[in-house]
């Protein structure tokens, strides 16, 4: 017998146990997320206590030049993983290791080209020995950053939470050490050393454990696009990826040359802050995703569950955090408070507008129509440095806050309706003889 999702009911508070799984793995994500996004704060602000405004900013840009290429490095696998593992079945442990090789080697090329055309010429010590460190760097953030999304694909995301909450803890405990043994790079080091530890528990869980019960439980692969379609979408999602992991870094960098290092100091910690909240945002998204793919008859129902959820979550953070603003700015020193309580504020009140946007991403990749989610960022990126750009010289890193706000409503206005429309169809689906979803095609 045939059903649509009309006939299951909806999943919300009312509910015995509110979202099951996917509400559990978004919220060990979201624990995550604010774990580290605390412990980063502390980081930060032991930092500016520790550290010289100068040598914060320096650092703090060598850390984002490290988070990029680690991002670029990563060829869309993240997104790939959260989509595909869930039916990958038998072919699991391969797929995982092809992707772990292509990106270590993508992050040794692109960081040696990096500093070869002297990007980080401004931030980065000019010995050899601090170049070779960097390059390990990246190659280590990029096997962090893709073991995550390994975990959360295979619904293992509970042990997300404390693979990061360990490293920041560590990078915490090793930080004053570090500052002293190096004043210029001592920052940096603690950033990046503790990942040694995590990668190799991590790596041992997922390939001795985790990996082997997904595939004596899944048997042969379901539904693991062939060479050609998932060519196409790492395509797409790379160049959704360029334009989305460049924002930050090159506005780092935009800062350092037209109001330098200290400016930039004053806004990286308003940007950490709000990046925290904003991965709780990504949490329930990426839940969504698997758990959609996982069961796709039921897609209905989680759609609910993920809109409850970010509700929940969206309201209160940007709520308090728009209040107490100063307060928590006023944990790094008095001039952060000063300098950086405007740009927080209206960086969190930027929040909504891509929350709408994030909501249309989840279904782009279910529907693998992940083409628009890079036309969304082309239009994203040049009203957003069209802004900044004419704004920085009068306002300074203001500008940064307003460039937010209103590339992130632009997308906002435009992605609600078509996020409408395309939540109403989920109650087209339908279930086939393999509990496979099929229904209507979805609309772009």
């Amino acid at each position: 017998m045939r059903r649509t999702s009309r006939d299951i009911p909806p999943e919300g508070p009312r509910n015995g146990q509110w979202g099951g799984r996917l509400v559990k793995n978004a919220v060990a994500l979201m624990i995550s997320a604010a774990g580290t996004a605390i412990l980063g704060a502390a980081f930060w602000g032991i930092a500016a206590h520790l550290a010289s405004p100068v040598s914060l900013g320096r650092t703090s840009a060598a850390i984002a030049a490290m988070v990029l290429l680690a991002n670029l490095a990563q060829l869309s696998f993240g997104t790939i993983f959260e989509r595909f593992l869930p039916v990958a079945g038998s072919q699991t442990r391969a797929f995982v290791i092809r992707a772990y090789v292509m990106c270590v080697l993508f992050a040794f090329a692109a960081s040696i080209i990096y500093l070869v055309l002297g990007f980080g010429h401004r931030f980065l010590p000019s010995s050899v020995g601090g170049h070779a460190f960097f390059v390990v760097a990246v190659v280590l953030w990029t096997i962090f950053i893709l073991q995550d999304s390994v975990l959360i694909g295979l619904r293992a995301s509970r042990w997300v939470p404390v693979e990061n909450i360990f490293f920041a803890l560590a990078k915490l405990a090793v930080l004053p050490a570090f500052i002293a043994f190096s004043s210029n790079q001592g920052v940096f080091y603690a950033w990046t050393a503790p990942v040694i530890v995590t990668i190799v528990a991590v790596t041992w869980y997922l390939f001795a454990k985790r990996i082997p019960e997904h595939q004596a439980s899944s048997g042969a692969s379901q539904q693991l696009p062939g060479t050609r379609e998932l060519l196409l979408l790492a395509t797409a999602q790379y160049a959704t990826l360029l334009f989305s992991v460049f924002t930050p870094s090159i506005v780092t960098l935009i800062v350092i040359q037209r109001l330098g290092a200290v400016a930039n100091a004053h806004y990286y910690v308003p940007a950490i802050i709000t990046s925290g909240l904003a991965l709780f945002n990504w949490s329930i998204i990426r839940s969504f995703i698997v758990e959609a793919t996982h069961e796709p008859h039921l897609l209905r129902r989680h759609a609910n569950t993920a809109l409850w959820t970010l509700t929940i979550v969206l309201v209160p953070s940007v709520v308090i955090g728009v209040i107490f603003a100063p307060e928590f700015l006023r944990i790094f020193g008095a001039a952060y408070e000063q300098h950086g309580t405007t740009l927080l504020r209206m960086m969190l009140l930027a929040l909504p507008g891509s929350a709408v946007t994030i909501f249309y991403s989840a279904f782009a990749w279910i529907d693998k129509r992940v083409w628009w989610l890079s036309i969304r960022e082309i239009v994203s990126l040049v009203i957003f440095f069209g802004v900044l750009l004419s704004l920085i010289g009068r306002h300074g890193i203001a500008a940064i806050g307003i460039a937010y706000l209103v590339s992130s409503g632009v997308q906002g206005l435009f992605f609600l309706p078509i996020s409408i429309r395309r939540y109403r169809m989920t109650s087209n689906i339908k279930v086939d003889s393999n509990g496979t979803g099929a229904g209507a095609t979805p609309a772009a």
